[in-house]
């Protein structure tokens, strides 16, 4: 009887041994749409680089998928705001507490030094983190702890809103692998005057050769639960768990689970050919922009019977994009006009399968700060025509087109509309056309690549309208960078080249109080005023369209980019 108890127990653990071994030992294949480019969150271009660095970098907290609310991953705790006064200079102080065996992938242990060179090198004059210099200009001060090295004080300007979410949302830079000497180090918070220079040889060569890290893959030294074990460009990258790691000591935390032990991201630009690779096993996530293809793919029962079909809120909206600089468009009323030639309601529908919700700004409809007291602008290219006549445009010349004397000069009202070739634009771009015909404007649609578009048209403003898309995050909206009148430059994330000081009032207003009910109120009146101006034509909010293999087990969210791969295990 002991010998048949003791089989059965012996069975019993490899059996167990053998499905944890089966769990463990899985993979997971992600569709991306094209190549990411630079995944380092200091250096990337673009939000898609995301998908796959955060994975990689961890940052001190971020926004839970669940509730979108802070949750601390590097630190113990989220510190609270302490207001203080130093030398007579008031600061909103935080002290940060971080657990103490966190690991880099190369063993060293994270400690405050490293947040310190982070904050170094986004201040330093000559560092090409640029993207990120404008949320630390509040920080002026960082204090490290001398008895314990996991442990520091910021300090930020006391009335700037993302002052918390600047201080933990970061990720870290290794000190020990660029600043071996302490070069950088050694010069404190010196670098963070706003006029600061050096011609410091040794303190240079540190910055440079952290710039020169901004496109590392395999170099990389960092927290996250995965390290990139292969790519080839254009073609994918494959990211394997790293083995011993320290995140496994925290295993209710969502940010450092690692449950697959390889995750491939194959770069398929094709969504059709996409379908096809995940029907063959090849795929087991797919993002798809299509909506009728999602909704075919939905019906199709075969199909069905093995993904799962999942259309999570995110935090993006689509717009046409108007150039407020040109002698025809820095008219509020022809951009307004314009705005009625857009037919919202049918993109949803039609070309997008009803799968968003419209909007009336920047703000995401899921915010509460969202105002919900604006109707929308009606399609209705009639009242376009007629703001445009009581405006001085008429048709002189009998050719269907409008025109107007523009600084002494008969000027048509013909405008060139990029796109950059996706079906969705293309389609949008058609139907804007021909609204856009009865109202006595000619569109004219030139197609060229996101990149060439940046760099040829959108940097400098040689466009009239340009067919976009903008993103955001779970943390209160900074509109100063896209919105604000100094920043309608050539260069910078003002495409539109948007000016009103009224509007800036309330984006400085917005940007420089942690309270939120005043915050509430500045949101709600900038939305006003943007909605009277239309800078740009603000169209909807697209439900994401996410198809995930039945063999995975996981869950979607608004948080970009829908998912947590690191997240899902198999189905049982």
């Amino acid at each position: 009887m002991r010998i048949f108890f003791l089989s059965v127990i012996i069975l019993l653990f490899f059996s167990c041994k053998e499905d944890t071994l089966k769990q463990d030992s899985f993979s997971v294949n992600i569709q991306m749409q094209r190549d990411p480019g630079k995944i380092n969150p200091f250096y990337a271009t673009t939000s898609l680089g995301r998908e796959v660095y955060q994975y990689i970098f961890t940052p001190l907290a971020d926004f839970h998928p669940d509730n979108l609310e802070l949750y601390p991953i590097l630190i113990e705790r989220l510190p609270e705001d302490v207001d203080t006064i130093i030398n007579g200079v008031p600061y909103v102080a935080y002290k940060i507490d971080m657990k103490d065996d966190v690991l880099w992938s190369d063993g060293e242990r994270l400690t405050n030094k490293d947040y310190l060179f982070t904050m170094q090198m986004i201040k330093h004059p000559l560092s090409k983190i640029t993207a990120w210099k404008s949320y630390f200009e509040a920080l002026k001060l960082v204090e490290l702890d001398v008895n314990d090295d996991t442990k520091l004080t910021v300090y930020f300007e006391p009335n700037y809103m993302l002052s918390k979410e600047a201080a933990l949302t970061t990720f870290v830079i290794p000190s020990h692998i660029f600043d071996v000497n302490e070069n950088l180090l050694s010069k404190g918070i010196s670098i963070f005057k706003n006029n600061y220079s050096t011609t410091d040889s040794l303190e240079i060569k540190v910055v440079e050769t952290v710039n020169a890290s901004d496109d590392y893959k395999t170099q990389i030294v960092q927290l996250g639960p995965y390290e990139i074990q292969d790519f080839q460009t254009d073609e994918y990258i494959q990211l394997k768990r790293k083995e011993n790691y320290w995140g496994n000591n925290y295993p209710d935390n969502v940010f450092l689970h690692n449950h697959p032990n390889e995750m491939l991201f194959r770069f398929v630009p094709d969504e059709v050919g996409a379908v096809n690779m995940a029907k063959e096993g090849q795929l087991d996530i797919i993002k798809l922009k299509s909506s009728d293809l999602f909704l075919d793919m939905k019906e199709d029962s075969l199909f069905s019977s093995k993904f799962s079909f999942n259309i999570p809120q995110i935090m993006q909206y689509y717009f046409i994009c108007i150039n407020n600089t040109t002698d025809i468009l820095k008219d509020r009323n022809v951009r307004v006009a314009l705005s009625h030639l857009a037919d919202v309601d049918d993109y949803i529908q039609n070309i997008d399968g009803g799968l968003g919700t419209r909007t009336i700004g920047h703000i995401n409809p899921t915010k509460s700060y969202y105002n919900n007291s604006i109707m929308p602008i009606a399609y209705n290219p009639n009242k376009a025509k007629e703001i445009l006549e009581n405006n001085g445009w008429s048709d002189t010349d009998g050719n269907g087109v409008l025109d107007k004397g523009i600084n002494g000069k008969r000027t048509a009202l013909e405008l060139d509309f990029f796109i950059t070739g996706s079906s969705l634009s293309q389609s949008i771009a058609l139907l804007f056309q021909e609204s856009a015909l009865k109202a006595g404007v000619k569109i004219n649609i030139v197609s060229k690549s996101m990149a060439l578009l940046r760099k040829e048209n959108l940097n400098n403003y040689n466009y009239d309208l340009a067919a976009l898309s903008a993103t955001s995050d779970a943390s209160p909206d900074d509109l100063y960078d896209r919105w604000h009148s100094s920043l309608a430059q050539p260069g910078t994330r003002n495409q539109s080249g948007y000016s009103n000081l009224e509007a800036d009032d309330y984006i400085e207003q917005i940007r420089s109080t942690r309270n939120t009910e005043r915050r509430k109120a500045a949101y709600l009146k900038v939305q006003e005023i943007m909605h009277q101006d239309q800078p740009v034509i603000f169209l909807y909010s697209p439900m994401q369209k996410i198809l995930i293999s039945k063999r995975l087990k996981g869950t979607t969210t608004a948080k970009r980019p829908g998912y947590l791969a690191n997240s899902f295990s198999l189905s049982s």
